[in-house]
């Protein structure tokens, strides 16, 4: 067992390799310490170029569009749409009185709807005079 040992004590030198390694963390280290002062360098040349920041009264200004504002308060206006379209989807009502055309709650329309089934679309013939094959 001894003899093997030997054999392999002598085909690793552990000088180099801990050379190498402290060698390589050396340089890690000075490579972290290069890119520590060259962000701070970056940062504080931008820094240097950024305007001066607003005054506090000016910052509270709000600054509306350009005319011409057609929505003065669009969420305002999006729920009314909203409650209009419900009002209309959930109640009866006419559409065209003088012909009788009259819209009725979307769930009742449904249930008709399951009730009689859809329409049966006509069949078309595809064949279209004048094709190769006729």
């Amino acid at each position: 067992m001894t003899s093997e040992k030997q054999k392999l004590d002598g085909e690793i030198n552990t000088r180099v390799l801990y050379r190498l390694t402290i060698g390589l963390l050396v340089l890690v280290a000075v490579a972290m310490v290069l890119m520590w002062y060259l962000t701070t360098f970056l940062y504080e040349q931008e820094k240097a170029q950024d305007p001066p920041p607003p005054l506090m009264i000016e910052a509270r200004v709000q600054h509306l569009p350009p005319n011409p504002r057609l929505q003065p308060d669009p969420f305002v206006e999006l729920d009314l749409l909203r409650a209009t379209q419900d009002a209309q989807l959930n109640s009866y009502g006419w559409v065209d009185e003088s012909n009788g055309l009259a819209h009725i709650p979307i769930d009742k329309a449904m249930d008709l709807l399951v009730i009689s089934g859809l329409p049966a679309t006509p069949v078309v013939d595809e064949t279209v005079e004048g094709q190769p094959g006729d």
